[in-house]
């Protein structure tokens, strides 16, 4: 069965596009005050284009075709926005399972879990913060 992420995740990954505008914003403030040429202004329009296009198309296409599954033989992670990819891994190749929660994740209640067998790695991203723990102890080599 194919669990999808947590609705929160959004957030968390809108909360990292919005930190990547700040200097935008800045920039955008000061080029306004102290008046700027035409390609300064036409750069931030087509910046500040596709952070919305990021924000309001990209994200919620992405959380909607991610998805992933875990059971007694292998992990499975499925997602892409364009083409849709599926990524397996058999848990018996399992060599190291890393718990990632940076700040905004840790705001907002969700995780990724990286891992790393011998032939790759595989990353989960939008578990919920208990969903993550349960599987970093389900999927520990023992």
């Amino acid at each position: 069965m194919h669990e999808k992420p947590s609705p929160r995740v959004l957030w968390s990954w809108a909360a990292a596009a919005l930190t990547a505008a700040i200097p935008l914003g800045v920039g955008s403030a000061l080029l306004a005050r102290y008046g700027a040429p035409t390609p300064a202004l036409l750069f931030t329009a087509l910046w500040v284009g596709l952070m919305l296009l990021t924000l309001c198309v990209y994200l919620p296409l992405r959380r909607r075709n991610l998805s992933f599954s875990l059971d007694e033989k292998r992990v499975c992670v499925t997602g892409g926005v364009v083409f849709i990819t599926a990524r397996y891994m058999d848990t018996r190749a399992v060599r190291q399972v890393t718990l990632l929660q940076g700040p905004v994740e840790r705001l907002c209640h969700t995780a990724f879990l990286l891992v790393s067998a011998t032939g790759g790695y595989l990353l989960i991203e939008g578990l919920d913060s208990d969903r993550a723990a349960e599987w970093c102890r389900r999927l520990s080599p023992s």
